[in-house]
């Protein structure tokens, strides 16, 4: 065994003075065959699978399709270590392993059996373990005897030791039990898919019995992944049990056909799709605690919406949370209004696909006498009208002034022709009206001008009624279902079948004809609205759901606030000077009710428009904000020191990962300072602007394909008074000599790593077609002086930024004067965020030339006293943003708090380390063809254009460097680290880092909270802190399974005090 040893050091974690509790689990794997759908229906709509094409393409059997049983390996409970007797598990739970629990100071042993066929492990996030508990295989320099854990044979057993200790339990600010997961991590991403996985709930002291939180009446744990089956170690064998054809034996099945593969996609909850997830059910007043966990892939952005219900969520109210791939959320809720309620992904794909179920809300008590809310009734009068929409009024793309048909990035969408459409497209919007006679439609004021394509603000303060009398003047089926409010279950806008005795199906809510008039009713009910550290309205929207895909992708969707008592006057927010509203989506046109109808208005031959073609679906993907792209969304006005709201919301669906920029002034979000918020489909934020930097800017979608496809807006800030505020006097200068070069940079110089995990690798090798692992790139490097002769060398502890610039270190109050030689071969600026620069235009840099650029770092750029010390934000080239930025050229800018020992050079007191996730896309730098032509000696025709060849070319890099690659992350136990996260590129960068050995700390809202996996997207910066405690050498990865393998991993070493730490492979 060799674990008793080893569990010495983790057993110290029990010394503190309090009682300390072993929880023994015996856990065995298993082989199973798994129904995703044992109900054989589609349970949300009452039809059988074989009766609803959706669920049909998924869960059908046939001689090319699997149906909806798989072979999968799971973690089963018994009672004792004979392994004879199972403990039943609840269930909901479905094919996820048991619930295990601890509280702080407790040690969990894991006797794990493997029953199955193929050799499994298990690891823990959120717990700490020492090397011989740590269930991974990796290369960590661990001796033979430390890996038994690594790797559990079939008939094998393994004892793993792990401890809550006080750096993994939740902190003061968090709930009391938190979410983490444990799964197989000998082949991670296919572990995973094969079904290894289950839920670990982490406690603080004294909060845990056996039911979890003392503090719930019930918690549920609920996984959404889309489960790849195609990555199961069981594919072979479940095409060969499944996939027969009486007639013909010898049906070949293609595994690389992409409708077979997209089959095996189980869009599911806990292994369930279509309603088909048993068993959640609770009592009116209830205190229900969900742990809510994410797994997979780049597909697995979920937003998960909990209808008719007011959740709290890192101690803010909302009723639908985001999760990612091996990222885990808390919210609790006091359940509401007795019905069936729909509990579903709002990500399009993902709702078509099955990605839902029911939880029922049951009166087990006498009824309660509930007091009707004390508030207002504000009464809105919306229907929902066709109108003929353009994307473009202007017809000019504003960023290059050019006319949006003959411009390259623009034309893509706004070209008519024979089989294309065009900027113009017939929709559906919400209009309001002054009364329900729906003869006068109110005028939009020019504050109203910029909601385009959305339909009227609705605004209500909490316990307020809202009714909404809505008619339905369009041709089809329309309703409204909202976002962040209560209601009974009769006036649910969304379309599902229930079925509890007394609704009628369809309820008039949930499908309004057309020409006919339904009457909503919605409360905001009282501690369901915004808590202390919001601002003073939460934005939520409204929105059909007749068919919600397809109603929201035609155009119906409209703002509703949520509003502290008392903020609203004769219906407006009275405590800011202006508010505005920006819904980020890339409207999909080819989902619209109304494609047919603008493929025949629209194109010059629209018999021969081939509605499967990509290109033609592609230029029907309107990437824009409000419904306007290139700068077209018009009325975004303000007064330089004006009081501004701006209500942030995402649509859409997979590809909607969404970074919004605010070039030029900076934004408050629960009391942090950024210039970036990240939007998802259905999730949504309110930031607070007091501009003090005056023009025009704009507001970009940060990821490439959104930015190029047009998601930009301008925002313009005068000077409305003659009072000047005074400004901050700039007292202390810096100077970086830093300029731009041309390198070949190595992604993956060493190939142990890889070649140990993954023997040989399509990022990697040549093999005459592809480039390999050395491009050419340009980088910014920086030099002793302006005369740059001499290069800077890089000391010890910034060896990690790899291909990233030098770290630019700025305090509030300094003013950084960057001397930029332009060394290179094109021409390139540096610009950096957050920063404040004497005019808004970034001056370029020719070849050759040198120019200084001049920064500003007032209080409004640092970090506010709720944050850490020191924020991180980037600097880059902005002459082309996209092909720059993958050409090379970014670097980490730090800003901190005015600190005196750092700034006389006392003392160190953190160590600090920039990490860039990104998938640096060769396809898309500016040296691809010197590439090409330097690595590739006879490159076939069109080889820009080979899928294998542009895939070879994404390099998943941290901070530039592959499969372990990646040096310099050294530190000594006891150190404070400050870890600065960065996430840029485009709608494949989704990434979520973890670390192994250590759990960090990110602070939100006032308050501090723990995990050990934190997600990127483009324009994500964040500082984690980290008190390093555990030696070793602990994996640090992206936990995206495809980045995972295609290398976005390495180590960081922890060592004792003094003791020098190798940093060779």
């Amino acid at each position: 065994m060799g674990s008793s040893t080893a569990s010495l050091f983790l057993l110290l974690g029990c010394f503190i003075p309090v009682f300390c509790i072993t929880r023994e689990y015996f856990i065995g794997i298993r082989e199973i065959q798994w129904d995703y759908a044992p109900t054989g229906k589609n349970v949300i709509l009452n039809k059988l699978l074989k009766e609803d094409e959706h669920a049909a393409t998924f869960l059908e059997r046939g001689p090319q399709r699997i149906g909806s049983v798989y072979k999968k390996a799971v973690y089963l409970q018994y009672t004792d270590a004979t392994y004879t007797k199972e403990i039943t598990k609840p269930k909901w739970l479905g094919f996820l392993g048991p619930v295990m629990s601890a509280e702080e100071g407790d040690v969990i042993k894991v006797h794990l059996k493997n029953m199955a066929t193929r050799a499994y492990s298990i690891h823990s996030h959120g717990i700490m373990y020492n090397k011989t508990s740590e269930g991974a295989l990796y290369p960590d320099e661990t001796t033979d005897a430390e890996k038994h854990d690594d790797r559990v044979d079939p008939g094998k057993s393994y004892t793993y030791v792990w401890v809550l200790s006080d750096t993994h339990a939740p902190t003061k600010d968090d709930t009391n039990c938190l979410a983490r997961a444990y799964h197989s991590h000998l082949h991670a991403p296919q572990d995973i898919a094969s079904g290894l996985v289950g839920p670990l709930i982490i406690c603080k002291k004294g909060t845990l019995d056996v039911y979890g939180d003392k503090a719930a009446d019930y918690s549920y744990v609920l996984m959404f992944t889309v489960s790849d089956e195609n990555m199961s170690w069981y594919l072979d064998d479940n095409i060969k049990t499944y996939c027969t054809h009486p007639q013909q034996p010898t049906t070949k099945v293609d595994k690389d056909d992409e409708a077979f593969q997209e089959s095996n996609l189980m869009h599911s909850i806990n292994g369930f799709v279509y309603g088909n997830l048993p068993d959640l059910s609770m009592c009116v007043g209830n205190k229900i605690h969900w742990h809510l966990i994410g797994m997979g892939n780049e597909v697995d952005i979920h937003s998960v919406f909990f209808h008719g219900q007011i959740l709290t969520n890192l101690g803010h109210h909302t009723d639908a949370v985001s999760l990612f791939p091996a990222t885990f959320t808390n919210v609790e809720m006091t359940a509401d209004n007795p019905g069936h309620w729909l509990l579903s992904c709002q990500v399009n794909d993902h709702l078509m696909a099955g990605m839902q179920a029911l939880f029922e809300v049951k009166k087990c008590f006498p009824a309660v006498h509930k007091p009707r809310p004390n508030g207002e009734v504000r009464e809105y009068f919306i229907a929902a009208e066709e109108v003929l929409w353009d994307y473009a009024p202007s017809q000019v793309n504003h960023g290059t002034g050019k006319p949006l048909n003959t411009d390259g990035d623009s034309e893509t969408f706004f070209q008519r022709g024979n089989d294309r459409i065009g900027g113009k497209y017939k929709k559906v919007q919400y209009k309001e009206y002054t009364d329900n006679t729906f003869t006068v439609q109110k005028e939009r004021t020019p504050e109203e001008l910029h909601l385009g394509i959305l339909g009227p603000v609705i605004r209500a303060e909490e316990e307020d009624t809202i009714k909404v009398v809505f008619k339905n003047k369009a041709s089809r089926p329309f309703s409204m279902q909202p976002h962040g409010v209560q209601y009974n279950v009769e006036q649910s806008g969304t379309l599902y079948y229930n079925e509890l005795e007394g609704t009628v199906t369809p309820p008039p809510a949930a499908l309004v004809k057309p020409g006919t008039t339904h009457t909503y009713e919605w409360v905001v009910p009282k501690g369901g609205g915004p808590v202390a550290d919001d601002a003073d309205c939460i934005t939520y929207f409204y929105y059909s759901a007749v068919d919600p895909v397809k109603d929201t992708s035609s155009g119906l969707v409209g703002p509703l606030l949520v509003c502290k008592k008392k903020t609203l006057k004769k219906g407006k927010q009275k405590n800011v000077n202006k508010e505005f509203h920006m819904l980020a989506t890339v409207f999909d046109e080819n989902l619209s009710w109304f494609l047919d109808d603008n493929i025949n208005q629209f194109t010059k031959a629209p018999k021969t428009v081939n509605k499967e073609d990509e290109d033609f679906q592609e230029s029907n993907k309107m990437h824009s904000i409000n419904g306007y792209m290139y700068g077209n969304l018009p009325g975004l006005t303000m007064c330089k020191g004006d009081k501004v709201s701006w209500h942030l919301s995402g649509l859409g669906s997979e590809a909607d990962i969404h970074g919004l920029y605010f070039e030029g002034n900076r934004l408050i979000y629960r009391e942090t300072r950024r210039d970036v918020m990240n939007v998802f489909p259905h999730i949504s934020h309110t930031v607070m602007m007091e501009p003090d930097s005056m023009g025009q800017f704009e507001v970009v979608c940060q990821t490439t394909d959104h930015y190029q496809g047009g998601m930009r807006a301008n925002y313009t800030v005068q000077k409305c008074s003659m009072f000047n505020r005074q400004s901050e006097i700039m007292l202390h200068s810096k100077t970086y000599y830093i300029a731009a070069m041309e390198i070949d940079w190595d992604y993956s110089p060493n190939r142990t790593w890889e070649q140990e995990m993954y023997h040989g690798n399509d990022f990697i090798d040549k093999q005459g077609k592809f480039i390999g692992s050395i491009y050419k790139k340009v980088v910014y490097r920086e030099f002793t002086n302006n005369k740059f002769t001499k290069q800077k060398e890089r000391s010890a502890d910034m060896q990690h930024l790899g291909i990233l610039g030098p770290m630019i270190h700025a305090d509030i109050g300094d003013k950084v004067n960057i001397v930029f030689k332009n060394m290179a071969t094109r021409t390139y600026s540096i610009h950096a965020h957050g920063v404040k620069t004497d005019v808004p235009q970034v001056k370029e840099t020719k070849p050759g030339e040198t120019q200084t650029y001049t920064w500003y770092v007032p209080k409004t750029a640092g970090p506010t006293d709720k944050q850490e010390t020191c924020s991180v934000g980037a600097y880059y080239s902005t002459v082309d943003v996209n092909k720059d930025l993958y050409s090379g050229l970014i670097g980490p800018l730090v800003i901190c708090r005015r600190s005196y020992a750092r700034s006389f050079g006392l003392k160190k007191e953190v160590e600090e380390f920039a990490l860039l996730f990104m998938v640096f896309d060769e396809n898309e730098s500016w040296y691809l063809d010197d590439n090409i032509k330097t690595n590739i000696k006879t490159p076939t025709r069109n080889i820009k254009e080979d899928e294998d060849f542009i895939e070879s070319n994404k390099m998943h890099g941290i901070n530039g460097q592959l499969y372990g690659n990646l040096l310099g992350l050294n530190m000594e136990v006891g150190d404070k680290v400050y870890w600065y996260l960065m996430g840029m590129g485009n709608e494949i960068d989704i990434h979520t880092a973890h670390f192994h050995g250590h759990s960090f700390d990110y602070k939100l809202s006032g308050g501090s909270h723990r995990a050990d996996v934190f997600g990127l997207f483009p324009g994500t910066f964040q500082t984690v802190k980290m008190k390093p405690k555990y030696p070793g050498s602990w994996l640090l990865h992206c936990h995206v399974a495809d980045h995972i393998k295609a290398g976005m991993v390495t180590v960081y070493k922890v060592t004792e005090k003094g003791k020098e730490c190798h940093s060779d492979h």
